[in-house]
């Protein structure tokens, strides 16, 4: 582990593009190379890039010397999207007739990930940022705000939805 707080917070981001390139990659080819992890870390290195970003907004107003240590323990609370992606992704490839779930099932079982890291943002914006509960609250429901809209922002332009949207009017 890097010593340096600017080495954690890029281990930290490389290891969530691993992770997402990784699980991602695997559940497509159901395997496993050095070249497909890499190919697959480097595609998704935009989500810690943006991750980076919401992070900035999220401790927005901090001292620029305490910015480091704070996206450090930022980083830190992604630890239950991170199961959720490798448990799903090892459930597709353990057992293929998963993948006949759909993806109501699997945006169920995000609730899970989903509240846990808002209960872990409320309490780093108490702890960290020493925001009392409710500013601490609102603060959260702002971030997720930004992070779902840039989520659905990418899925939008990923599944070329508008022409889809416009063709259902021509």
């Amino acid at each position: 582990m890097p010593n340096s707080l600017g080495g954690r917070v890029l281990a930290q981001m490389t290891l969530v593009a691993l992770v997402i390139g990784t699980s991602l990659t695997a559940s497509a080819t159901e395997r496993v190379t050095v070249s497909l992890v890499l190919a697959g870390a480097i595609g998704w290195s935009f989500v810690p890039v943006l991750q980076l970003l919401t992070g900035l907004f999220l401790i927005r107003g901090s001292a620029p010397a305490h910015r480091l240590r704070l996206l450090d323990r930022y980083f830190a609370t992604g630890w239950p999207w991170a199961l959720w992606i490798l448990a799903v992704h090892a459930t597709f490839l353990l057992w293929p007739a998963s993948r006949r779930a759909g993806h109501f099932v699997l945006a169920a079982v995000a609730v899970i990930p989903i509240l846990w890291t808002v209960k872990l943002l409320v309490t780093y914006c108490q702890q960290e940022l020493q925001l009392d509960p409710h500013r601490a609250r609102i603060r959260v429901v702002q971030h997720q705000a930004v992070t779902y809209g840039l989520f659905f922002v990418y899925v939008f332009f990923a599944v070329s939805l508008w022409p889809r949207v416009v063709g259902l009017f021509a």
